[in-house]
């Protein structure tokens, strides 16, 4: 039996490198890191390419143990939950998710016997946000030039010829802040390598539970 997990963007290298950087075993069957990138971990792409690729999954007799991630963006959890509760209910239409919703441990739930699902929404399964909103958490947050950046960015939002929302200000946070380190420009799982951002962080403590009870891993 196999197992899957499907994150939307190009982000599974992030997941990666928290998982290592925590020490978790990595899940069972995919004890490589490239092994965990090419073929556990699927980086779907948009939103509807990983809702798609969530269908794909479930219809897949394979695979005994599937999570997803998504970005909560505007829409907030509580609606990527819908879309996906609809979802399973299509294929289980017998099954009870009425006790399921989004918690900060995000959601996880035995369908069958031989098949356990887990949903975690981005950035903590209650706030609108993505991938940056969490990565943000595990940044030094008493660092001068992170508290800079943060200041540069609050300062560029309020401006007139500021390009970027209200609701990626955080992504631009991020990568500003990436981009005025030593080696700027890193993308965000290099720098979790680099130990730019704490994989360690209380903020991160949620996450790597799920990725434990969702998935079986090596012993």
């Amino acid at each position: 039996m196999a197992q899957q997990l499907i994150v939307e963007g190009s982000d599974a290298i992030v997941v990666s490198e928290i998982c290592i950087k925590r020490k978790l075993p990595p899940p069972k069957g995919y004890s490589d890191k490239q092994e965990f990138i090419d073929k556990f971990a699927k980086s779907a792409g948009s939103y509807n390419q990983a809702v798609t690729a969530f269908k794909n999954a479930l219809e897949d007799p394979a695979l005994n143990r599937i999570g997803i991630i998504l970005d909560a963006d505007e829409q907030g959890a509580a609606h990527r939950w819908g879309t996906l509760k609809n979802i399973l209910h299509e294929q289980f239409p017998d099954f009870d998710l009425s006790p399921y919703s989004p918690t900060a441990n995000g959601i996880v739930i035995e369908i069958l016997p031989s098949l356990t699902i887990g949903i975690w929404v981005m950035p903590d399964n209650i706030s609108t946000g993505y991938l940056e909103h969490f990565i943000a958490k595990l940044a030094p947050q008493a660092d001068k030039l992170w508290l800079h950046a943060n200041e540069t960015v609050e300062n560029l939002h309020k401006t007139d010829f500021c390009k970027f929302s209200l609701i990626r200000k955080q992504k631009a946070l991020v990568h500003t802040w990436l981009a005025w380190q030593k080696e700027p420009g890193r993308p965000i799982g290099a720098a979790i390598q680099a130990g730019y951002f704490d994989a360690k962080a209380l903020a991160a403590d949620s996450f790597v539970d799920w990725m434990g009870r969702v998935f079986e891993l090596e012993n």
